[in-house]
């Protein structure tokens, strides 16, 4: 009894957590939060449908009157103060709801102009800010006038301001937009977008833009930006690199860890994600269906796994590329004396009455000496040269060959005790011409052999 009780508790405690609701995908065209009523309206075709976030079950479905060749794919959501208004993502058109008909609101002549530039709310105001358009893109900060009811550009105060771009990530902060990114065109190849990972801050009071730096989030491109309200945290998202929030004022970012759930975020078709109260709202996609999901914020955001910095300025930047050449210089440098060190330490020093190697020394006689510098000029000497170079006519040939032997043994010894290791140095085999001749080399090769005087 108790197991099956604890069974029942869990599966009401997931479906608590998670929650979906199943659309097919020509249902949705887009989607607006009304975050005062706790509402996702979803407009496709000529109809609206109400969800109820609270019970997450869908409220109303109503139909609309739309301007002729009107569709909601060409239109973006934004609300001024409590008012939903759809603008034109390819130009200039605004469209007002009166009861269940659509109006024009404007009385903008604009086409192709701002297409992907950043929408916000600001007081009493609608602007945009950068996109594209005629083969170029812009980084004009646009409003609709009020009175007028045309777009209008702000005219700005200072020298610096951002490269023109779309697809830009943007936030607002009281009196601050901030700008990340964004793909630009240059004169040079209108055909190939490079994208910027510069982040820029414009004061709306004093009309200034400020560069703050380039920003350090990694494939900042495959980030979409969390709708989180106007008094919400700023979030990026991304199915396979997981969760960022980003205080902009005091330039830090938090990363979070990876969630099974975001695999099966929707973010090809470009569909929002919802920050609401203590839950996340968000679309996956399942065969030809949409699953609007909702998931509590508690399973949604995983553990944090990091913090760093949103930005770094071009002066640091600049600085901190300095200080890497210069570490890389240092490292070089201490590399090199290393290896010379290292040379060093295998280089074997032949003095005229000793040898020296790794600060082991040892005394040589004259003779050996001979031997071992005739060795080191010629690499093979065969036996009768050697003899010859210790030759005492006084004595007879085989008490010379005796010496010879007895020399070439005492080199050995030494540079074995100087060098190390158990062979040899100083080997001897069969001519390959006459195998009556023994010829002699000397056999270190792991050790650099220097005549000093």
């Amino acid at each position: 009894m108790f197991k099956k009780g604890l069974i029942i508790l869990l599966l009401f405690s997931l479906t608590v957590q998670s929650q979906e609701i199943v659309f097919k995908i020509s249902d949705q065209q887009l989607t607006a939060l009304d975050r005062e009523k706790g509402l996702l309206l979803q407009f496709s075709g000529d109809s609206l449908t109400t969800i109820d976030l609270e019970v997450f079950k869908i409220k109303s479905k109503t139909a609309l009157k739309l301007p002729l060749e009107f569709t909601f794919i060409e239109y973006r959501p934004i609300w001024q103060n409590n008012t939903l208004l759809l603008s034109e993502k390819d130009g200039g058109k605004v469209y007002a709801f009166e009861n269940d008909s659509l109006v024009r609101s404007d009385r903008s002549d604009i086409v192709h102009w701002q297409s992907d530039s950043s929408l916000f709310h600001r007081n009493d105001t609608i602007y945009k800010y950068g996109g594209y358009g005629y083969w170029t893109t812009s980084n004009a900060l646009t409003y609709l006038n009020p009175i007028s009811k045309g777009w209008e550009v702000i005219s700005t105060k200072g020298l610096e301001v951002p490269k023109s771009t779309h697809t830009q990530i943007h936030f607002l902060n009281k009196n601050n937009l901030i700008i990340l990114g964004g793909y630009h065109l240059s004169a040079k190849n209108r055909l190939k977008a490079l994208y910027q990972y510069s982040v820029w801050i414009y004061d709306f009071k004093l009309k200034i833009w400020s560069y703050l730096g380039q920003s350090t989030i990694e494939e900042m491109d495959q980030y979409m930006r969390i709708d989180t309200g106007p008094e919400g945290t700023h979030e990026l998202f991304n199915t396979q690199r997981s969760l960022v929030k980003i205080d902009v004022i005091n330039n830090e970012t938090s990363y979070y860890s990876e969630n099974p759930l975001y695999f099966n975020v929707e973010m090809d078709l470009n569909l929002p994600i919802y920050k609401y109260k203590n839950a996340y709202i968000y679309y996956k996609k399942k065969n030809k269906n949409l699953l609007l999901s909702k998931v509590t914020e508690n399973l949604f955001v995983q553990q944090k796994t990091g913090n760093g910095s949103l930005f770094i300025h071009q002066k640091n930047r600049t600085l901190y590329t300095v200080f890497s050449l210069l570490f890389g210089v240092l490292i070089i440098v201490l590399w090199l004396i290393l290896k010379k060190r290292k040379k060093k330490k295998k280089t074997l020093f032949v003095f005229e009455h000793k040898i020296s190697f790794n600060k082991k020394e040892a005394f040589l006689e004259p003779s050996e000496y001979l031997i071992l510098k005739t060795l080191i000029v010629n690499p093979a000497l065969e036996s009768a040269q050697i003899l010859s170079l210790i030759y005492n006519e006084s004595l007879t040939k085989s008490h010379n060959e005796k010496i010879k032997n007895t020399l070439i043994e005492s080199l050995n010894l030494k540079l074995s005790y100087v060098i190390g290791g158990s062979g040899a140095p100083i080997a001897s085999e069969k001519s390959p011409e006459d195998k009556r001749i023994r010829i002699y080399s000397l056999k270190i090769p792991q050790v650099k052999v220097r005549l000093e005087k």
